[in-house]
């Protein structure tokens, strides 16, 4: 063969090569719009097939890739499509074919189904990098970190969101918790009151809503919001334990009683919760000076965490009342039943009631008159049964009520002991005062009488 014709041949054969190079890659796209178009119509084998047979002749033609990709989307092989979505990124010029943006939304959606959060959030966070306004990115970013409870770092992402787009109602909810959690409690009522007027079912946001009007001291509108909240059982006990609270701090306390026994059988006894509402239970009955009950559930506590607050105090003082006969008689019986033993310890004294008066389920006020000092003026007498210290507030108000009784002295009786600054106001106030301790012995002195 001549120098001419080989070199005829070269260039034959370079030419009809370039010729394949050029007729393959317009094949390409042609071949990839027909996978395309298969997929469409859910032929997946088939756009596998083809998607196949072009990466391996061309193993990084993005737009292969990217439909093999969506392929192993649908086939929920979702590892997969996550390493497939990587490997396009890698690829130089890769966005010549396909948006970079339409990928990293993929892989968001993907690291949420294989629940790889803090990838999830990665993602938004490059979103948000390409476009700071993208309303579904930050509502998901924000959302995604609401559902790990990082509430600071949801709430700026969610505000965005419904700022762009306020139609977007079903953010009140998550953006007013987020705000209440982080303290910003007008912001969050504002919310939260949307999300009820848009949502009336949505008794997550009554919870917080009521807990707001809880802190603001609108305890009508609290209840209303609590009472609602009970309806979803993730915050029936809650929601119940912050009832109590209510009743309790209004001296409403067989109220509280009778709400916080509802949500009894629902608490978890081995948690900080559930301790919780066992000991403001058993401070409602102690209140109520009904100690048997009150010392029921502290012993519950104390068999959980005998170092839970003052506990094992309590246990100890309340246990001494009930070993006692004459202090407990004081506290099991009704007020009703004790009158004649509190009108004999009052005639122990020398004094004679006049007329008496309730003041409360526990205290009671006798004015009198002594049987030795007939001329002198009026004594006020007050009882009240109670296991805590008196305080000087309670001297206080017992001092008005003798203005108010025009007494110029009073006597204080209760079954505990007095504070030093009550002690000093009664000394202060010509008011005489008698604890436990002297009940005890005047209830000897009458039953040794009787005997």
């Amino acid at each position: 063969m001549s120098l001419l014709s080989i070199t005829f041949f070269i260039v034959g054969a370079s030419i009809v090569g370039a010729l394949l190079v050029i007729i393959r890659a317009h094949q390409y796209p042609a071949k990839v719009r027909k996978a395309q178009e298969y997929l469409d119509n859910g032929d997946i084998a088939k756009a596998s097939e083809i998607v196949k047979l072009v990466l391996e002749r061309k193993k990084d033609y993005v737009p292969a890739r990217y439909l093999r990709a969506q392929i192993l989307i649908q086939q929920k092989q979702y590892l997969l499509a996550i390493a497939e979505l990587n490997g396009i990124l890698s690829i130089p010029d890769f966005d010549k074919y396909v948006g970079e943006l339409d990928i990293h939304y993929h892989l968001a959606d993907l690291y949420h189904e294989t629940q790889q959060w803090q990838k999830e959030v990665e993602e938004f966070r490059i979103i948000l990098q390409f476009n700071p306004d993208d309303i579904n990115a930050n509502y998901r970013l924000g959302i995604v970190l609401y559902r790990q409870h990082d509430y600071t770092g949801s709430k700026d992402y969610l505000l965005k969101a419904v700022t762009l787009d306020p139609a977007l109602s079903d953010l009140y909810a998550p953006l007013g918790i987020c705000l209440y959690n982080t303290g910003e409690y007008g912001t969050a009522e504002n919310f939260l009151i949307k999300a009820v007027e848009t949502n009336a079912t949505n008794y997550e946001a009554h919870y917080y809503l009521g807990m707001i009007f809880k802190m603001k001291k609108d305890y009508t509108a609290a209840l209303e919001m609590l009472g609602k909240a009970r309806n979803d059982r993730r915050y029936f006990d809650k929601s119940q334990y912050a009832i109590g609270q209510l009743y309790f701090d209004n001296d409403a306390y067989s109220k509280a009683i009778e709400e916080l026994e509802k949500g009894l059988p629902y608490i978890k006894d081995n948690t900080d919760e559930g301790l919780a509402y066992r000991y403001l239970l058993a401070e409602c009955y102690e209140m109520e000076n009904k100690i048997p009950e009150a010392v029921h559930h502290w012993e519950k506590i104390a068999s959980i965490n005998p170092n839970y607050r003052s506990t094992q105090v309590k246990l100890d003082d309340y246990k001494s009342i009930l070993e006692n006969k004459n202090l407990k008689f004081l506290f099991t019986s009704t007020m009703a039943e004790l009158q004649p033993l509190i009108t004999e310890i009052i005639a122990q004294l020398n004094y004679s009631i006049v007329y008496k008066k309730e003041v409360s389920a526990n205290e009671y006020m006798y004015k009198c008159f002594s049987v030795k000092r007939i001329n002198e003026p009026p004594v006020l007498i007050n009882f009240i049964r109670t296991t805590r210290d008196i305080t000087e507030g309670q001297i206080n108000t017992f001092y008005q009520r003798m203005l108010e009784e025009k007494c110029k002295s009073g006597i204080y009786i209760t079954t505990s002991k007095f504070s030093i600054n009550a002690k000093s106001q009664a000394a202060n106030k010509m008011i005489e005062i008698m604890d436990g301790r002297f009940l005890q012995k005047t209830m000897e002195k009458i039953k040794g009488k009787k005997g």
